[in-house]
């Protein structure tokens, strides 16, 4: 057990009784109290993790008030707080389906299922620890000699999950090199030995890789029929779709992603977009509000994001009750919206698109021509308030002032997904063709 103790553990989990227990089970395993941070929530584990780099964490699905697991989660990741060879588990009490899809994007290491029993600890995190030790040898041995310096170290191996685990990460290493027909020759003999998805999966990135879509999608489709709830599997036949821009496939894909994982928030956005860019905001509406309730405390939240999901209101009231547009109210509309009165929407540039359309709706264009060009260009912070400026510029007719928008928005560092970003710039390169969203007929 020395390698358990020669680590370092951050605990995030709501409740300081299991914080307490989980502490003491490690010190019990000889783990030394200054290797061991525990924390309640969401916000104090961005703080631990934002001063050092720990080897394990263990976070709660579950943190009560705020972020849940999944969200720090991945929040941690697009910070790039946590390093790359640390081992990540996840601790719940519910075993729900729902749960495991949310995280299977994510690729935990494993999961704990409370209480936490000392064995699971052990024979779980060791394998981890092992694992990881593992692929550092055999990174070392790839740069020193390459491929022939490595295949030895496969037989010394310490478990078949080091083993599995040490091929993949060897792989990985041969397609940052471009060197393809290595990696696939590695994965189809660790395939000859064990019947392994991991490598089934590489198989097809690799194909991605050297842009051969076509049997990427026909290899995916063989293990989705196999798998046919892996969500996993779903979001990498997302991201092929979208790369070879077959829209109705895309389509179907993300709603069975939809159907198994209700509370993907990723693939809710990526469905309404592609309906945005087809113009069938009927569809898009019903998606962007129930991603209403998903936003707060997630790494996809953002007053843009707000701002456009209030927009879908704002078409809808024009569209079923002209005669109230004028009492409508964004703060009003997002605090009904998102079921939360305390919720706001803070950026100048959102509510100004906003106030921009909101003219437009009543016919006031010269209102609608002072408000947009009061908006500065710090004041554009998200895709979607660019989105919502530039719905209103196209329907003043002003070219330029699209161009110049979009321009800022291409400038900004923004998280989303290959298919999210992709179909946000097909959306946003519809405005230069003039091919957006028309003004809604107003029911008689």
């Amino acid at each position: 057990m020395e390698i358990l103790a020669q680590s370092s553990y951050l605990i995030i989990d709501d409740s300081n009784i299991i914080q307490s227990a989980t502490r003491a089970l490690l010190m019990k395993l000889g783990v030394p109290m200054n290797n061991i941070v525990s924390t309640a929530s969401a916000k104090g584990a961005i703080a631990a993790c934002s001063k050092r780099k720990f080897d394990i964490l263990l976070i709660d699905h579950n943190l009560g008030a705020g972020s849940t697991g999944l969200q720090l989660l991945e929040y941690l990741h697009y910070k790039q707080l946590i390093s790359p060879n640390a081992l990540v588990f996840i601790v719940t009490g519910n075993d729900s389906q729902d749960v495991f899809f949310g995280y299977s994007q994510l690729e935990p290491d494993g999961y704990l299922i409370k209480p936490i029993r000392s064995e699971d600890i052990i024979k779980r995190v060791s394998s981890g620890l092992q694992r990881r030790t593992f692929c550092g040898t055999l990174q070392q041995a790839f740069g020193e000699g390459g491929l022939n310096q490595v295949k030895p170290l496969f037989s010394k191996a310490p478990d078949t999950m080091a083993l599995k685990g040490g091929t993949l990460f060897v792989a990985d290493m041969l397609r940052a090199n471009h060197q393809y027909d290595k990696a696939q020759a590695m994965l189809a003999g660790l395939l000859q030995i064990h019947d392994y998805l991991p490598a089934k999966i590489k198989q097809v990135e690799i194909l991605a890789d050297q842009q051969q879509f076509r049997q990427a999608i026909e290899q995916l489709n063989n293990l989705i029929d196999e798998n046919p709830f892996n969500v996993r599997l779903l979001g990498i036949k997302a991201t092929l779709c979208t790369l070879s821009e077959q829209w109705e496939l895309l389509e179907h894909t993300i709603q069975r992603h939809i159907q198994l994982h209700t509370s993907s928030l990723d693939q809710t956005l990526c469905l309404a977009w592609l309906y945005i860019i087809e113009q069938e905001i009927d569809k898009a509406t019903p998606l962007l509000l129930k991603s209403a309730q998903l936003l707060p405390n997630s790494m996809w939240d953002s007053s843009g994001r707000r701002g456009l999901i209030a927009f879908t209101d704002l078409l809808a009231c024009q569209k079923e009750k002209p005669q109230s547009l004028e009492n409508w109210r964004l703060e009003s509309a997002w605090a009904r919206i998102s079921k939360d009165p305390k919720s706001r929407i803070t950026s100048k540039g959102t509510h100004k698109a906003i106030a921009a359309i909101k003219f437009l709706l009543i016919e006031e264009k010269e209102q609608a021509k002072e408000v947009l060009a009061d908006i500065t260009d710090k004041e554009i912070t998200d895709t979607e308030t660019g989105y919502l400026i530039c719905w209103a510029l196209n329907q003043l007719g002003d070219p330029s002032g699209i161009k110049r928008t979009i321009k800022i928005i291409d400038s900004l560092q923004l998280p989303a997904s290959l298919t999210l970003a992709r179909l946000q710039a097909i959306a946003l390169g519809k405005f230069v063709k003039q091919e957006a969203i028309s003004l809604p007929e107003p029911s008689a």
